[in-house]
């Protein structure tokens, strides 16, 4: 910016707020009347929504499948090692 200029420009280039509501309100209209909303929410639907949700489930999926043979690997360790304790308390008896 040169020097002694203000930034007035953007201001008056600038709608005020009545203008921005009804920009807004005939852009709604306009879409809402000349395009297919349904379809394009369906299309969005298909697209977006069903390849997050499949990749959602088979994140579930596996992380129950881990938390599942952890599990038993965390059971069956342990009871190996009760059974280990167990003899070895046995011989020093």
């Amino acid at each position: 910016m040169a020097a002694g200029k203000s930034d007035n420009t953007a201001q008056k280039a600038g709608l005020p707020w009545y203008g921005k509501l009804i920009l807004g309100l005939v852009g709604t209209g306009l879409i809402v009347k000349y395009t297919p909303i349904v379809e394009i929410m369906s299309l969005f639907f298909y697209v977006v929504m069903v390849p997050f949700l499949l990749l959602a489930s088979i994140g579930v999926l596996s992380q129950g499948a881990i938390e599942g043979v952890l599990g038993g690997f965390s059971r069956t360790m342990e009871a190996l090692n009760q059974r280990v304790a167990e003899k070895v308390a046995s011989k020093a008896a």
